[in-house]
């Protein structure tokens, strides 16, 4: 089983934050545990637009903890973000449900979902037949579901991996019509809550 630990921030000075986390911030998470580091900006969606969302992989629950102290704990780390001016808004744990394709592209669209816990054997189909239907226009997906995210009205979320916003559209637009889609929402009572769509900073 494992999870990304995603933290929503408000960083003024975006450019030093990016420099450095490319280099010395990403090496410490992976260093402490992570097994991924990605950042990114939310350039479309609603409130949020403006935030940074630092993105750690980790295998368990332990391993979320485990990170979060380290890097609390580094002092170039903290005084990077104090220095940056970084104002941690959320930090949420979500279980990798069911994944297809990879974690590579510009942009990630992040589907904001509620509905009925699903056996992860359904998840995993349901996404691979969305993924097929997806085709070239997204290099993977993944079903996350909010295992420690305080009180949300959306517990699951569609994150999508593409390079091509336009082609991206016109698929998921497609795939949203498509009768076994629709069928699969149906019997999950899956309802869309909203959408942002961010650009990969790191």
């Amino acid at each position: 089983m494992s999870f990304t630990m995603g933290v929503m921030m408000q960083v003024p000075d975006l450019a030093t934050f990016t420099q450095v986390s490319e280099n010395s911030g990403r090496e410490t998470a992976l260093n402490a545990g992570a097994t991924d580091v990605r950042i990114n900006q939310v350039v479309l969606g609603g409130d949020r637009a403006g935030m940074v969302g630092a993105m750690f992989e980790v295998p368990g629950i332990n391993a979320a903890m485990e990170l979060s102290a380290a890097m609390y704990a580094n002092a170039d780390i903290v005084n990077m973000m104090r220095d940056t001016g970084v104002q941690v808004q959320s930090r949420t744990l979500m279980r990798h449900a069911a994944h297809k394709g990879t974690t590579d592209g510009q942009y990630s669209s992040y589907l904001m979902m509620s509905g009925d816990q699903l056996p992860d054997e359904t998840a995993n189909s349901n996404l691979e037949h969305g993924f097929g239907l997806m085709g070239s226009a997204v290099n993977g997906m993944r079903l996350v579901q909010a295992w420690a995210a305080g009180a949300t009205p959306a517990p699951f979320g569609l994150v999508s991996w593409t390079d091509d916003l336009d082609a991206f559209a016109s698929a998921s637009a497609a795939t949203m019509t498509d009768p076994t889609t629709q069928q699969n929402f149906a019997d999950s009572n899956t309802v869309v809550q909203g959408r942002m769509v961010l650009r990969r900073l790191v």
